[in-house]
């Protein structure tokens, strides 16, 4: 299926695609998708995804998987590419902020739809009674900041793709109730380390594909 979505993107001319996984909040959630869905299932497709679109650049087809494009920037480049779920601290209401219709004020559009299944740990403040020193200087924002420094956390301190990582406490709310998370049962840690090590052989396997790599990067 993966292959077929990706020809599709090709065929419409688009220059890339985002494979991302299902979120654990949400319309996924009230499907019962995520359930069903599980890393490793999501790993496979994605890997064959990461595979066949590599393939397609061999094959003279400018093609990029836009999330390895984000990791290459930060493994290979002094740059930083500004996605939320990769910054340490976390992105939460630094790079991302979003506010309801209500006016309540998310510390990000993740923290929104968590918020619609009843858990509001991360509502910052609301634009009808707050200031922006109330919202921006609210526990609820700094105290998920704080704890999120990767190179403080448990096990992410000691992790040599630390440099690489970010902190995504809004998920680990949703699916341990912390902002940190155990990592040995973090989908996020499982996920993302996964793909380090993937990206990391393919370069030493491949001169072709580490040229492929550096222009996504670039």
């Amino acid at each position: 299926m993966g292959r077929e979505i990706i020809d599709e993107y090709v065929r419409l001319q688009f220059p890339g695609i985002f494979l991302r996984p299902l979120s654990p909040y949400g319309f996924a959630i009230k499907t019962k998708f995520y359930a069903a869905y599980d890393v490793e299932k999501w790993l496979d497709f994605y890997f064959d995804g990461l595979e066949y679109i590599i393939e397609l650049n061999r094959k003279g087809t400018p093609f990029k998987e836009l999330y390895a494009s984000t990791i290459l920037t930060k493994m290979l480049t002094p740059f930083e590419p500004g996605y939320v779920d990769l910054m340490s601290p976390a992105g939460i209401g630094i790079s991302a902020v979003v506010y309801n219709y209500d006016g309540d004020v998310y510390a990000s559009d993740e923290a929104r739809m968590l918020a619609e299944m009843g858990d509001k740990t991360f509502r910052i403040g609301n634009v009808h009674t707050n200031n922006y020193h109330e919202i921006f200087a609210s526990d609820a924002l700094l105290d998920p900041i704080e704890q999120s420094f990767a190179g403080s956390a448990p096990m992410c301190s000691e992790c040599a793709f630390e440099p690489y990582c970010g902190a995504d406490p809004v998920f680990h709310m949703a699916t341990q109730r912390d902002f940190v998370g155990l990592k040995t049962r973090s989908a996020f840690c499982h996920r993302n380390m996964a793909i380090f090590k993937r990206l990391i052989s393919l370069m030493e396997d491949s001169p072709a594909t580490r040229e492929l790599f550096l222009e996504w990067a670039n």
